[in-house]
């Protein structure tokens, strides 16, 4: 695989719910810009007592969600990069 570019996905926000709840971005990446497989990475939540996952699809679907920790409202950031193709 030759990269064409690196994609770069951020997020900044907080939602509540409980321990499996999750956001899902109203925008989906457009074919071209969608990973080939699932990519994931962590996001930091500010009280630092629940894990967060920040997750691109190959449906182009973005979402954040709790990974089995107590909910919490408390803000959070990450961020995810990955690979596009090169295509020709």
């Amino acid at each position: 695989m030759r990269v064409g570019m690196m994609m770069l996905i951020k997020y900044a926000g907080s939602f509540a719910g409980d321990s499996w709840s999750s956001v899902q971005c109203d925008y989906t990446l457009p074919v071209e810009l969608r990973p080939p497989i699932e990519v994931n990475a962590m996001v930091c939540v500010s009280n630092g007592q629940v894990s967060r996952m920040l997750i691109v699809n190959p449906n182009g679907t973005i979402r954040c969600a709790n990974m089995g920790a107590t909910g919490s409202n408390q803000s959070c950031f990450g961020s995810l990069c990955y690979p596009v193709p090169l295509t020709i």
